[in-house]
């Protein structure tokens, strides 16, 4: 509570009065002095009675459109907050936006002067800077009279609702690529069609409306596609490699990965099979959804790990096979069979009966066995050990799977293209 400047000369008034009736021995004086100082403790009894009052009453209504949207999209908001103002009594009501979302339009502040019950209706637009959830910081009501004034700040609970959904920009390109050289590769994106119906589904945002069933449409009340033949394809399996917390990596890269995967998942999820998605941290699987066809799945479980812990990890581990490779390698080669071959070879020896195949190439094995016709896409901030992407790449390699990996323009460098070719991806797409 703030006493305001009126307060401030009455107690001003009230100190010299006392003083003058301590030094001159006045009772005129002491009784000034100790009506002024009652004044203001009355009127700051009643001040805060009556903000209890104001306090006790106040309810908030706020609506955000849209609530799922892109880093740096517009926002309307409208926010009505109801309170019962007493007389002698005038507000100041404020609603607090997100951090990182400021005001684009409008104004999130106005002011009651009149007594009485009031719906105050502030709108406003915004502009989502920051991604993740974002939650509003409540509302602030300062209350006045000629004495005092009040800060009353309303956190958490209704005055906080509702959580922005602020997707990370990025963009997913399904028909550019970028290798060693510069090469450019693309990728057919059109639906074939054959000249025989395999299937009729349920219409999906994204169909083509050529391809609406009228006849089933009409006998059933609601709209049906028609997959044509020609429309079998490949399956998507999409691999989003998101960072460790605990590491030092720049979120606009993490925040690229993030938006190009939902990018993904919201075209590839609209196909005839739907998307597979797996989330990993390194060689950590988060999340496996096999042939998922709804796009609030997808996006839920890229949300809900988007700043994972990293707990296995692999540091270059050597596939069994590889290491029998090298081995034998190591054989033919080995001249008089002394030194150093020799010995290497000997180590191998000793190790590779006791080798075993590591969880995360297990899982990759599994997800990539699921369809025999799988198209693997991989993003990946291309941010520390890249052993898990080896991992990836030779277990496509083995099953004839086209593999493809995204990485953000700021992280890639002429070495890591290079062992991504190596380890078997053929098309490197640079996002932005």
């Amino acid at each position: 509570m703030r006493p305001s400047r009126r307060t401030v000369v009455l107690l001003i008034a009230a100190a010299v009065s006392l003083l003058l009736a301590w030094s001159l021995d006045s009772a005129p004086a002491l009784f000034l002095a100790g009506s002024m100082s009652g004044l203001v403790a009355v009127r700051a009894f009643l001040f805060l009675h009556a903000a209890g009052t104001v306090a006790s009453g106040v309810r908030v209504e706020r609506t955000a459109t849209p609530f799922i949207l892109r880093q740096g999209s517009p926002v309307n908001v409208t926010c009505t907050v109801h309170l019962l103002l007493p007389h002698g009594l005038r507000a100041e009501v404020s609603d607090v936006p997100p951090p990182g979302a400021p005001l684009t339009k409008g104004s999130s502040s106005a002011e009651i002067t009149l007594a009485g019950s009031h719906g105050m209706k502030l709108a406003y637009g915004l502009s989502c800077i920051s991604c993740g959830r974002l939650s509003f910081g409540g509302v602030d009501i300062v209350l006045h009279d000629p004495f005092f004034s009040l800060l009353l700040p309303f956190r958490g609970g209704a005055f906080s609702h509702p959580t922005l959904l602020v997707d990370p920009v990025g963009r997913f390109r399904a028909g550019e690529g970028s290798g060693i050289i510069g090469d450019k590769d693309s990728e057919a994106r059109r639906l074939l069609r054959g000249y025989g119906i395999r299937s009729f589904r349920g219409y999906m945002p994204g169909d083509d409306p050529r391809t609406i069933d009228w006849k089933l449409t009409a006998k059933h009340g609601k709209l049906f596609v028609r997959e044509y033949a020609g429309m079998i394809g490949k399956s998507p399996l999409l691999v989003a490699d998101l960072p460790d917390s605990a590491m030092p990596c720049p979120a606009s890269l993490r925040d690229a990965v993030i938006g190009s995967a939902l990018d993904a998942v919201r075209e590839m999820c609209r196909m005839p099979r739907g998307c597979s998605l797996m989330v990993i941290c390194g060689p950590n699987l988060l999340s496996f959804l096999p042939n998922e066809r709804s796009s609030a799945r997808l996006e839920r479980a890229l949300r809900e790990y988007s700043s994972p812990q990293q707990v296995l990890r692999c540091y270059r581990a050597l596939d069994p096979a590889v290491a029998e490779a090298f081995r034998q390698r190591l054989g033919e080669t080995e001249g008089n069979g002394d030194g150093f071959p020799r010995k290497l070879r000997e180590i191998y020896s000793a190790f590779i009966p006791a080798m075993e195949p590591l969880p995360f190439e297990v899982q990759c094995a599994r997800a990539l066995a699921r369809q025999g016709d799988t198209a693997l896409h991989v993003l990946s901030t291309g941010w520390g050990d890249a052993s898990h992407l080896a991992i990836l790449g030779l277990q496509a390699r083995r099953r004839g799977v086209d593999a493809r990996i995204g990485i953000p323009d700021s992280a890639i460098s002429p070495d890591l293209l290079r062992r991504l070719k190596g380890w078997g991806y053929t098309v490197v797409r640079v996002m932005s």
